[in-house]
């Protein structure tokens, strides 16, 4: 029987990987629109890496039941999140 413990959390990390893959995906789109844009190919490392470590929260979030390792990833997964957008809007508006 699956148990729908926490689900919230758990949904709410699944969309912060899709926010990221989104991200990830307009970082590369103009990287090859503008491959002389200087922050492109470091952002785009950072990205992956980023999105990386989300996969495996998301992995661990899923396959636990113990309500601090779901909130510990939701908490880690909104860093990243936070941080990517962050570096996004940062590094994606300056203009190169």
């Amino acid at each position: 029987m699956k148990n729908n413990r926490f689900r919230f959390p758990k949904i709410t990390v699944t969309v912060i990987t899709l926010i990221l893959l989104v991200l990830f995906s307009i970082t590369a789109i103009r990287y090859v629109n503008k491959p002389d844009w200087l922050y492109g190919q470091p952002m785009l490392i950072m990205m992956g890496l980023a999105f990386l470590i989300q996969i495996v929260l998301n992995i661990v979030n899923w396959r636990s039941e113990k309500k601090i390792v779901i909130l510990t990833t939701l908490f880690v997964s909104a860093t990243i999140a936070a941080s990517m957008l962050w570096r996004f809007i940062a590094l994606g508006a300056t203009p190169s």
